[in-house]
């Protein structure tokens, strides 16, 4: 594979995945407005309302199945949590706080002292709604709903009236921590790898400050002068020296001239009689 094909080839690649980081950074993003209603909101209340961990007894003492929207106020269990319900089941219990698992399966009359709540709406969780598969308000109520049934359930410490028949604390923790982390993290990392490729910030190739066009060409154009100035000084300082150098051998030839001058005038002259 010759250079350029390599280069069109990585070129297409980083198109093609940028375009997918992109579209799961848009998706994740969406996903996570999806999960505040569906997820985050109903797990960070359940949470908040501080529902006892172990299960206490309960005890079905009214059942009321009522259709049209007037009557339906309010559901122990709707399937859908925004659509507005024709037909619901208002499900009335007793609860005492002794464990479910302490309960031996004797009858406890409906006056009896142990009852703590008294009349107290009955819901499938702490919204009353879900979708399905997880939830159905069919099998629900054919559960809950007959009169004098006893069964487990969660009451909150929080508001004593609140009561509900599927809790789970680690459950609802998962939840909330995999909504956050899973939708946020994808968008987090495609954004990041998606602004490392295409932002020049990012790149240290890329860092460096560039010059304006006509900024460029009069910083050249000075470079230029700035050279033409300085051979202009070499040349001045070579015929400077050029010519100090003939100075120096003119004057080292006088200086052998008048020496020999001097030797022969000290030659010829005569000898003085004594």
């Amino acid at each position: 594979m010759s250079d350029e094909e390599e280069q069109t080839f990585l070129e297409k690649l980083k198109y093609y995945v940028t375009l997918t980081l992109g579209t799961t950074a848009c998706i994740s993003s969406f996903v996570f407005m999806f999960l505040i209603p569906w997820v985050l909101d109903p797990s960070i209340s359940t949470l908040v309302a501080n529902f006892d961990p172990e299960p206490v007894v309960c005890k079905s003492i009214q059942s009321d199945h009522l259709v049209g929207m007037k009557n339906c106020s309010w559901s122990s269990c709707k399937e859908g949590c925004t659509v507005d319900q024709y037909e619901c089941d208002q499900i009335y219990i007793n609860y005492m706080h002794l464990p479910f698992a302490s309960y031996e399966g004797q009858e406890i009359d409906d006056d009896d002292e142990f009852w703590v709540g008294r009349g107290i709406p009955l819901f499938i969780n702490i919204k009353a709604c879900g979708y399905p598969p997880g939830t159905n308000c069919s099998i629900f109520a054919d559960v809950y709903s007959p009169e004098g049934s006893i069964f487990p359930c969660y009451y909150s410490r929080a508001n004593p009236d609140m009561v509900i028949t599927n809790y789970d604390w680690d459950t609802e923790v998962q939840n909330i921590i995999m909504a956050l982390l899973i939708p946020n993290l994808l968008s987090g990392l495609s954004l990041g790898v998606v602004s490392y490729w295409w932002y020049p910030g990012c790149q240290k190739k890329r860092c460096q400050y560039q010059l304006p066009p006509d900024q460029e060409d009069a910083s050249s154009n000075n470079a230029n002068d700035d050279d033409d100035e300085n051979s202009e000084k070499g040349d001045d300082d070579g015929e400077e020296n050029d010519g100090s150098n003939k100075e120096e051998r003119c004057d080292k030839m006088n200086r052998s001239q008048e020496e020999e001058k001097d030797r022969d005038t000290a030659i010829n002259m005569p000898e003085e009689k004594v």
